[in-house]
Parts: C-alpha cells; structure tokens; sequence
C-alpha cells in the first residue's frame, strides 16, 4: 500500500567541499510520514468530524507568520461505515494580502501569488522565495547566484563611468531573459507578463541592491530581498469539474520516495528518486574528480576553463567559461559533454516506452567554474548544484486503484467577488469508502485519511521527502500581549507527541508559557520560558488485547519491561506492522533487521517452514513453525535469567515448498538494548530531573531545581531545543514548536527498517521494468515475478555463515 500524503521536499543549507573519494551516496532522500490530526470516535456518535485549519495542522495547511494570516481550511466526517459523506468534504482557501501588499493564497498547503482573479477563474503561482532584508548574499564579479526553475543571476560591469552600479545579467538554462544596471538602494524586478496584464507587479523576481564595494582584488554586490515566483502558472475555473495528476511529482511507494514519470488513464510509471538536492546543496570537483553516485552512476570532470577575471576587472562578461565531463553507469560510458556555467544538464532516456528519450535521469546545475587563484584548490574547480537522480527501471501500476487516491470526482467554486475558492466533491450522492485500517488519500496525494481496525479513531496523516533537514512544525500558539501558553498532547499534537491510533491511546503532554514581560541582560532577546511552567509527563497504557504494557517516551513508541515507584525500564519498538505488510523469504533471500539481526527462511518436505535468527554473522536462535503459526524469539531483558522477553514474532502466512519460500507478516520487533528510567534521574536529560509517579506508571521531566532561577532563553526566529533537542521551540511572530527530520538519523534507521512490499489485495507486485543499460556488474541477480524487490541480498561472509550452519543442522538431524 502506498504512504501517501502531502509531497513537500526540504533541504538545509549544506556544502560537500569535494567528493570526489564517496563510493556510496549518503545523502538519498527518505520518506517520513506523521498524524497532523486524531479523532477518537464516540460511542453515541454515528460519525466524526475532522475540522482542520491551519493553526491546528501547521505541517498541512499553510500560514503566514508576517500578516498572522490563516485562510486555509479543510473539512470532512467520517461515519460508521467508514465513508466520507461526499456533501461533508470541503477545502476551502481564500485570497490575502502579504506584507509587501501583494495579493496571495495558499492552495493545497503550499503559497502561492495571485496574478490575477475575477469571479470565473483564479491564475496562480507557486511563491519559491520569499526573504527579507536579514536574507543577503554577496555575488563577486562575474559570479553566478543559482535560482529554482533554472534561473541564475550573474553580476558584472562594477562601478560603470565611476558610479555605484553594476550590471545583472538574468539567464534561465543558460539562456539570456533579461540584461540590467541597478544602483545601490534600487529595486530589480523581472516580469515574464505570461498572463498579459502589463502588470509590472506581477514580477517573476525581484530583489534589492544593498551595496557595492571593492576589494581584496575582486568587486562585491550584496543583495537582499529575494522574492521569485515560478514562471508556471496554474489557473483554476469556476465550477469546473477538477482531476488531480501524479505526472512529475514525488510519491512515496512501498515507504520510498518516487518520482512519477507519467500518469494517465493506463496507469502509472514512477521510478526511485534516488538524489533530490536542494540548489544550496553544493558539489565542488576539481579536474579529474569523481562523483560516485546512486545505481553505478558516476561524473568525471574532464576539462574545466574557467571566465577569467582580472583584478580589479570592470569590463563586461564575453562568456561564464565551461568545463567538460564523462557520464557513466557501472562503469560504462553513456555521456560525454561540455556545459557552460548557469547551464542546466539533463541525461534522457525513454522510460515511460514512447519510443523518445524525453524523460530525465540526472540532471543539475552548472554554477561558478573558478580558476586556480580561488581558496586551495591548486587547479580550480567546478560548482554544481540542485543534482537529481532517479533509477533507470521504473515501476508501472496498471491499476491506479491499488494506490487508493481519489485523483477525480472534484469540483472547483469560485466565490466571494473572486476572492475565495472552494473545492468539493461533484456527485454528492456518492461516498468515499475505505476499508477497516486501511488509507485512502485525497486531492493530488496531499493528505490519507485512516480508521483503525477497531473503528474506535480516525487519523489524518502526510509525508515528507526530506533530503537533508525538514522542519516538521507540529504546533503553533500565537502570542498575546507578548504572552503565550503552550499546552501539547498526542491527540491534538500527533505530529511531536506519539498517539498510538491502533489502540486509539495518547497520554503524551508537553507544558510551557513563553512571555517577554521581564528584564533581559541579552541584546534583542524579549522572550524566555518560565521554568517553572515547562513539564514534559507520559503513562503507562496497556494494548488493546492486555498482553503488554506500552508507554511513549519522547515521541517514540516503547514496551514496558518492568516499572515500580522507582524504575521503569522500557524497549523501543522497532518494527511494528499489521496484516498487509507481508515479506518473501528464502535462503537466498534473507531479510535484514536492526542491531545486526538477519532472518533466514526454508522449508522442508513436510510444508514446515525452518527460520534461523542470526545476529552479527552467529545463529542465535532456530525454530520451525507451519503456515498460520506465530514464530517467536525471546530475550531476558530484565535480567531473570530466563529468556521471557518478546524481541522479534511474526506470523506464518503461506509456503511455497517448489521455490522454498516462505511469506511472513505482522512482523513486530523491539530494541535488544533497554532504557532504564529512574526516579530522581538529573544526568538522563541536561538541566532536567526525572520523576516517577503513581507506582511507576507515570514519568514527569521537570527543569533541575538548581536551574529554576534560570529562563530558558529564546533567540527571535532561532530554534531553541529542548528535552536534550529532542524538540525546539521558535518565536517568529508565534510560538512554533518543531521536530527536526534529519536524512543521517533517517537512513540509519530505514537501513534496518523494513519496507512493505507486498500488499494482500494484489495478487503479485506491479512489474519493475528494467532498462537495458549495459551493466558489468553480472553477479547481481535478477529479481523472478513472485518476489518482491528490493530485499536485501547478504555478502558473501554472511551467505557462508548459512551454508555452514545449515550443514550442522543436518549433521544433527541425521544423527
């Protein structure tokens, strides 16, 4: 089943100084996926409403810190039949006015400019930046500043008859749009006019000149301001039957990101996103360098001539230079070009089976090519920048319907004088259905509606790709009179608090106030947390069919070992997944597990199924078990002596004695390492005491008595963490508290954690196509119908461990 939700993509500002020794790519993008809303069901109620705003769900719908203001809304219930009554589903988004008094929107969680409006249609565009005067950057003479879409901007002709002005040359995949002096204090704006308005305020780009100044041998110009919309626009009718496509964006599949190659009537073709760098994500490679990429790809600078600029140099530009390079894939030649600076490179090939190659692979842009003068580098470098990379064989889904997004059935409303826009559904005699824990996802695969099995609460999730660092904003406060209280749950804060929807319980809070009504020492700091209003509390709860007892610590799910009033020892969850999530197993095909466990799968000739748990390379623990039987292994966690603790179960679905297959699912896994939590703790968290309370079932974390004279300080529009940075809190006009997603924690866990592959519905997985790029690696085999890919295949020092334990076994049984 598909993890759908809203698509957004977030990078931080990051710099590789040369990578040119990586032989495996550490930066590929994940899939996070987090409740923004939780509605338990009540017994009396024949269905639920979820009534969602922006404040309520910041990390699904839109708000703007500058103008306070929050025009988007979604609304829809949920009955007794797990349907969504179609005359109950209603989003709703309306025109504003920002700060620099341009008209605005927001439309599917994302901001956008109005570039025009009128009662029969609304023509839009994605706002891409949107900075300040805080936000600057130096471009030198003859440097190139990167933009989305494939614009750059190059400076040159500093200081022209002896004023303070320069020349900016505006280029969009290397070709020339706009050519301009600017004086310092002068506003550049650019307007591509697509919609022929003769409105210059519907500028593309626009950013202010701050200054000018020369020196250390070279001519600086320092910008600040920048704001550019995408040169796309969107334009939406009134009462307008309204489909979404897939076509060119990024999904998440199986818990992995893909980019959808083509979307139409006949299905889906989408391949693995595999690179998704940000423009700020720079690579630096000097001649004869190598990028070693995902999928065998790999860049090779061959020549680099660098624009060379004099000291001093005021003279006009005559070219960016270019540097030449060689593209190959497993070792084998597949391109060879040479690009100037600004240019945007792509490698086609057909992949969507057109008979074209009109369907990019690679592609990036060309940045700065510095000579040999520049920091260390001895023979200069080339910079590239926003570097993307999706896998040759792509996946096709014939039936769009195993994805359970609603793509049609919408209608688009056009009301208040132009000025609101509504979407509903067409046909409200007809419901929306979705099974017992089961998803479905809604309008341009932005948010997936969820009931658990029990039917007792409903959840409104979303995703992320995220590449580097995603801000995930789970709640926001807004401040009165420079005072504001911050009160968390699970149920109402699911995306920082842990809320466990299939035993429909939360008992996660987080209390603090933040006001600016003191004296600060520090220069512009105005706000702090109270320390005596700051605590974090979580409970004990047991599952729903009372065999164990769970509790949330710090956001993430965790098994009760043992508790008292003085300690509470606990196990994180690793694995814990449902009926659908079924994985193919066999001797040659093992499944790896966190903290070094592999599980290993035979059957013999009585249709028993032999599984070998093997933990760094040693077996562990062996057992048989049927189809239908649930397989267990056991520890002693709590130091009894007696190996009583569930680590790792799963059921038995089915046999395949003819290949040696075994399918498990329900697969379920706790940490092998606990987490002892003891009344009193002041070392566990900094500056924090832990206590436990009500005979070990509750855990308070308050700040230490001998830190309670002292205010947790709030840099404005700086994250502050808290909880050992397990959380941060942000004043930037409200009180945001965020969760940061990081793609170095991310991989490290979706390296152990296993992916869904197989969903019970389907009677086999939708066929990977492999494209015919001639490989040298010959020892990877290839993947038969019936099983799913991308499980792990082990090395050869761990396929030795196998075969010589499966050897003793047999010594044993003969014996």
């Amino acid at each position: 089943m598909i993890v759908p939700g809203q698509i957004a993509i977030a990078s931080n500002q990051s710099e590789d100084d040369n990578i040119n020794v990586n032989t495996k790519w550490t930066n590929s993008p994940v899939v996070e996926e987090f409740y923004v809303a939780i509605e338990e069901m009540p017994a009396s109620s024949d269905f639920v409403n979820f009534n969602l705003t922006s404040t309520k769900c910041p990390d699904l719908l839109f708000y703007d810190l500058t103008t306070d203001c929050r025009f988007e809304s979604l609304n829809f219930n949920i009955n007794n039949e797990c349907q969504i009554p179609a005359t109950s589903f209603e989003y709703i988004t309306s025109i504003y006015t920002g700060n620099d008094n341009m008209s605005r929107i927001s439309w599917l969680g994302q901001p956008y400019c109005v570039i025009d409006n009128n009662k029969e249609n609304m023509h839009i565009a994605r706002l891409l930046i949107n900075e300040d005067m805080d936000d600057t950057y130096l471009i030198g003479d003859g440097r190139i500043l990167t933009l989305p879409e494939g614009f750059a901007i190059t400076a040159f002709n500093f200081f022209k008859y002896d004023d303070y002005e320069v020349d900016f040359l505006l280029t969009q995949n290397g070709n020339e749009k706009d050519r301009r002096t600017i004086k310092e204090d002068e506003l550049y704006k650019y307007n591509l006019d697509i919609n022929s308005s003769n409105q210059i305020e519907n500028y593309t780009l626009r950013f202010y000149l701050e200054t000018l100044f020369s020196g250390m041998c070279t001519n600086v110009a320092k910008i600040n301001s920048i704001r550019m919309t995408s040169s796309n626009i969107q334009v939406i009718n009134n009462n307008e039957s309204f489909s979404f496509s897939l076509n060119g964006s990024k999904i998440s599949w199986l818990g992995q990101p893909y980019y959808v190659v083509d979307h139409d009537s006949t299905g889906l073709t989408a391949a693995r996103l595999l690179i998704d760098d940000s423009r700020d994500y720079c690579h630096r490679l000097k001649k004869g360098d190598t990028l070693f990429l995902p999928d065998g790809f790999a860049i090779t600078v061959l020549e680099r001539h660098p624009h060379i600029i004099g000291c001093g140099s005021t003279t006009g530009r005559s070219g960016y230079g270019n540097f030449s390079f060689l593209l190959t894939q497993y070792g084998n030649e597949i391109d060879n070009r040479t690009v100037n600076g600004s240019e945007c490179y792509e490698y086609r090939l057909d992949l969507n089976g057109n008979g074209k190659n009109d369907n990019w692979v690679l592609k990036f842009n060309v940045g700065d090519i510095f000579s040999s003068t520049f920091e260390s580098y001895s023979d200069g470098f080339v910079e590239i920048n926003s570097l993307k990379l999706i896998s040759p064989d792509v996946l096709k889904i014939e039936n769009i319907n195993e994805m359970n997004i609603v793509m049609e059935g919408y209608e688009t409303n056009i009301e208040n004088d132009g000025m609101t826009l509504t979407v509903v559904r067409d046909n409200i005699t007809k419901n929306v259905p979705f099974s017992r824990d089961g998803t479905v996802s809604f309008m341009d695969n932005w948010f997936t509606v969820r009931v658990n099995s029990a039917s007792d609460a409903a959840a409104v999730s979303s995703a992320v790709i995220v590449s580097d660092t995603y801000e995930l904003v789970g709640a926001v406060e807004y401040l009165y009179s420079g005072y504001a209280d911050v009160n968390l749950t699970s149920k109402d804060n699911p995306a920082i608090l842990y809320y466990d929807l299939d035993n429909a319980q939360g008992h996660e809070t987080l209390n603090l106030s933040i006001d600016n009504n003191y004296y600060s020492p520090y220069k512009d700091v105005p706000y702090r947390i109270s320390p005596y209003s700051f605590v974090y509390t979580t409970r004990i709860y047991p599952t729903r069919d009372h065999n164990d007892l769970k509790i949330a610590w710090l956001g993430e799910p965790y098994i009760v070992i043992e508790n008292d009033s003085s300690t509470v020892v606990i196990n994180k969850f690793l694995i814990d997944e449902r009926p659908d999530d079924c994985y193919q197993l066999s001797m040659d095909n093992p499944l790896d597990l966190p903290y070094g466990f592999n599980l290993i799968a035979s059957t013999n000739s009585s249709n028993i199924a032999c599984f070998s748990v093997i933990k760094d390379g040693l077996e562990v623990y062996n057992d048989t078990a049927g189809e239908g039987d649930i397989f267990q292994y056991k520890e002693d966690l709590n130091s009894n002596g007696i190996n009583d603790n569930l680590v790792l179960s799963f059921n038995v679905k089915s046999l395949n004695k003819s290949k040696g297959s075994v399918m498990i699912n329900n697969l379920r896994m706790i940490s092998p390492e606990s987490l002892m939590i003891n009344d009193g703790d002041v070392s566990m968290l900094s500056t924090y005491t832990i206590n436990i309370k009500d005979a070990g079932s509750t855990i308070e974390v308050r700040l230490k008595e001998d830190y309670i004279h002292s205010d947790v300080i709030l840099n404005k529009d700086k994250l502050t963490g808290i909880l050992n940075n397990t959380f941060f809190i942000r004043v930037n006009g409200a009180v945001e508290v965020v969760k940061l997603l990081n793609t170095t924690d991310t991989q490290q866990y979706e390296h152990e954690l296993i992916k869904r592959r197989v969903n019970s519905i389907k009677t086999k997985m939708p066929d990977i196509i492999k494209n015919e790029t001639s490989r040298t690696d010959k020892t990877t085999p290839d993947v038969t119908p019936d099983v799913t890919p991308d499980v792990p295949v082990p090395d050869f020092g761990l396929f030795m461990c196998i075969m010589i334990l499966l050897i003793v076994r047999k010594k044993i049984q003969k014996k």
